[in-house]
């Protein structure tokens, strides 16, 4: 199979622009290329036309929305905001970019237990002592956030409130305990 320009630039690590320099590191164009395009860009982008294009496209999906027609097409909308095939449509990427996000994080260590087997801090990934399942640091967080969440419970308050009326009554009827 014949090699494509594209493969052949990459492999000679030449510019896909000018095809003469070196790219720039982790780029495709070299340092001027890259300029020119930059300003090829600046002449051509129009920040006021974007705006007004913006604001045209979310009127438009306002109105569809209100009206009940499909935001991507104009068809009617069964399903919430889409209409069956859009519905399907957006499903399927969600699901798709879920399983992406799910892959990429695990490729770069973050799903904890990866850092349970190396015997790190699920939470954060800083060491933590043999014997205790998160760090100092992170254990000092869960239970600020444990007493806070307590604090502010209804049913605490309530139980609280509660036992507080029981042991007044245990007083009031002369049993003291």
């Amino acid at each position: 199979m014949p090699e494509s320009d594209y493969e052949w630039l990459d492999r000679m690590n030449l510019c896909h622009r000018c095809r003469k320099e070196r790219p720039a590191p982790g780029r495709k164009f070299c340092f001027d290329c890259l300029d020119k395009i930059r300003e090829e860009n600046a002449r051509r982008y129009d920040p006021g036309k974007a705006r007004e294009y913006q604001a045209r496209r979310r009127e438009l999906y306002r109105q569809k929305k209100t009206a009940g027609i499909c935001v991507r097409c104009s068809k009617p909308a069964t399903h919430g905001i889409y209409c069956y095939d859009h519905l399907i449509a957006a499903k399927r990427h969600n699901r798709e970019t879920a399983e992406r996000r799910k892959m990429q994080r695990h490729e770069r260590g973050l799903i904890p237990e990866k850092r349970v087997a190396a015997g790190l801090c699920p939470r954060c990934g800083a060491e933590k002592p043999a014997q205790q399942k998160y760090c100092d640091d992170c254990i000092k967080q869960l239970t600020d956030a444990l007493n806070h969440g307590r604090d502010k419970s209804p049913f605490r308050s309530m139980e609280r409130q509660r036992y507080s009326q029981q042991r007044s009554r245990r007083y009031t009827n002369g049993n003291s305990a």
